[in-house]
């Protein structure tokens, strides 16, 4: 019974895998709350089908050529272990090396994890499952021509879990598809020191040797799974301590060109803020044969409208069409679509003190939910209407997608969760509950987002028509980075940083139920104050537990039982789902003419006519 349980679990794992999609999605949970952009359709790390029949890949037979890519949004740090934008991770991902990287299957429908950093598969070294060693390649180098040992990686590793310097993105090293021996209990001592490095899961066995010690059983895909997200990028450790300040609790690596080293399929040559970041193709990368272009550019563009006119003027390979601009372009042969990478959402600052902390207050949230015309959003954004957290792009069972299978929709609201008069009930409950006559709100968008602008414009008219002249919706237009501040000054001790926002995550295609850890109490880059022990224990087990591992259908089970508790707890409130839609010049040669599932159009594997 167990071996059939492996072998519908392997099964499941390569459909996953063959169907999932590509742009900087993440398995890696990412914040989009950014606009999308043409670089979200590079390579990814898990989606969704396109829609269509899948064509047959075009053979690159060209080589060379420089792609130009660009973001709506400047970035200001490539350190992995800091980013919050996926935008970051787009740029230094090229750059790096991971142990294991998401590469097309060979006939181009789907994405396989290829070893990379790694010279082989994990392999297992003791009967549980808890005891792993992977062999590193010995022909990788960083630009500098130093040789990359296991030394490298475990400095990288344990920087990132490094206590005093508190990196966002330690949690997620330390425990997510694996759980790393002592690895928690080590990045959250803070100046305690105690709990020694020695005592922590991640060992040499000897120079191109990595050896690790978990928690939990798990299996050869776990490992291969937590290991290509871009936080486990290997770091260069002179560069990084050259960047390090007196007391160790800060670093500048990654914050320019200087303070940043190459290993990867790419080289960064040039970085001039606000502007450009210019690759060279690194002809000592270990994967070399995949690569055929010469260089990959990313220019920093104010917004979709600029690039479209960039694009025309034959001065960038590909760009992502604004809603507007959709129907002008719909008929073009050069169109091509891509899955939305999230569900953007109204995420609520529960911990907010304001107005007698009417957002704690869970009629509020409820008449919030109530009170969203989902489908009148779509319309105007050439979207999908979501009353649900886990997105269409999410695969399930069977080759069918988790929103898909019936059971997955038996718990969601009717007529899309809209319901004017449920709505305004919640609402006069939770101002009666709160000692409130009136409730002015403001909700903040990305002032780049065509979308989430005409999205809030049409709240800020309908959602008094519902509550009443009592409710007053403001808006507050801002910069991603901005916007970024306020969304985690709750984490820095301003419980009132923010009211309402959009935000969505870019999560796992193949694997909703660890895209949920975003909603998780120990999730660290969280948006919103959210804590549930009995949602956390349902996440624990989906992803830890070996009988979940070993049993598809249940772990189908533990993630509709951790979506309808968010979605009952009203932790956000979706709204809708966006598909992109691009133009990709006809210079370029894709290694397929389908955005592939869980990892994009692949642009760095195109080559690219000359002009």
């Amino acid at each position: 019974m167990k071996k059939r349980a492996v072998s519908i679990l392997l099964a499941c794992a390569v459909t996953a895998g063959l169907l999932s999609g590509c742009s900087s999605e993440p398995k890696n949970p990412g914040d989009s709350g950014n606009e999308t952009t043409a670089a979200a359709a590079s390579t990814e790390a898990a989606g969704e089908t396109s829609g269509g029949e899948t064509e047959a890949a075009e053979s690159v037979e060209a080589t060379g050529g420089v792609f130009r890519n660009y973001l709506t949004t400047d970035i200001d740090t490539i350190n992995p272990h800091i980013y919050t934008a996926s935008a970051s991770a787009d740029v230094f991902g090229m750059t790096s090396l991971l142990l294991y990287r998401d590469y097309p299957t060979a006939d181009a429908t789907a994405f396989e994890y290829v070893p990379e950093l790694a010279e082989s598969e994990p392999e297992q070294m003791d009967e549980e499952g808890k005891v792993w060693h992977i062999k590193l390649r010995e022909n990788a180098k960083w630009e500098t021509g130093e040789a990359i040992t296991v030394d490298d990686v475990i400095y990288s590793f344990q920087m990132c879990l490094d206590p005093l310097l508190v990196n966002n993105r330690a949690s997620q090293l330390a425990s997510d598809y694996i759980t790393i021996t002592k690895a928690t209990d080590y990045y959250l001592q803070g100046t305690e020191g105690t709990v020694s490095w020695d005592e922590v899961g991640i060992k040499k066995a000897d120079d191109y040797t990595l050896e690790l010690l978990l928690d939990a059983p798990v299996t050869a895909d776990d490992i291969k799974a937590h290991f290509n997200y871009a936080w486990t990028c290997v770091i260069h450790k002179p560069t990084y301590e050259a960047c390090m300040n007196d007391d160790r609790t800060n670093t500048t690596y990654g914050s320019n060109l200087d303070s940043y080293k190459s290993c990867g399929a790419f080289i960064l040559k040039e970085w001039i803020p606000g502007s450009l970041f210019r690759y060279e193709a690194n002809p000592d990368y270990v994967l070399a044969d995949k690569i055929k272009l010469d260089g990959y550019e990313y220019r920093v563009v104010g917004d979709r409208n600029t690039a479209l006119e960039l694009y025309l003027n034959d001065e960038l390979e590909v760009v992502s069409l604004s809603p507007e601009a959709i129907e002008q372009y719909i008929d073009d042969p050069s169109i091509k679509t891509a899955p939305a990478s999230s569900i953007q959402t109204i995420c609520i600052n529960h911990q907010n003190t304001d107005n007698n902390g009417i957002l704690g207050n869970l009629n509020f949230r409820k008449a919030l939910f109530y009170a969203i015309d989902r489908e009148s959003i779509a319309k105007m954004t050439n979207g999908i209407p979501s009353n649900y957290l886990v997105a269409s792009k999410c695969l399930g069972l069977d080759g069918q997608t988790f929103r898909n299978m019936p059971e997955s929709s038996e718990y969601l609201t009717e007529n899309l969760g809209y319901d004017p008069e449920l709505a305004k009930e919640y609402y006069d409950k939770a101002l009666e509950e709160c000692g409130l006559t009136s409730l002015t709100l403001t909700l903040q968008y990305n002032e780049t987002s065509a979308n989430n602008k005409a999205a809030s414009e049409f709240l800020h008219k309908t959602l008094p028509d519902i509550f009443g002249d009592t409710f007053t919706l403001e808006l507050m237009a801002a910069p991603s980075s901005v916007l970024t501040t306020y969304i985690q000054g709750w984490k820095n001790g301003d419980p009132n940083s923010f009211e309402l926002q959009w935000r969505g995550w870019n999560t796992s295609t193949p694997a909703p139920w660890n895209g949920l850890k975003v909603y998780t109490s120990m999730y660290s880059n969280k948006n919103e104050p959210y804590y549930n022990e009995e949602y956390d224990a349902l996440w624990e087990t989906a992803n830890y537990d070996i009988e979940a591992k070993l049993d598809p259908e249940y772990r189908m089970e533990l993630t509709r039982e951790m979506e309808k508790i968010a979605l009952d707890d009203v932790v956000c409130v979706p709204a809708y789902e966006a598909p992109s839609y691009y133009l990709i010049s006809p210079r370029v040669h894709l290694v397929t003419q389908n955005y592939i599932p869980g990892y994009g159009f692949g642009y760095i594997l195109s080559s690219v006519d000359a002009q």
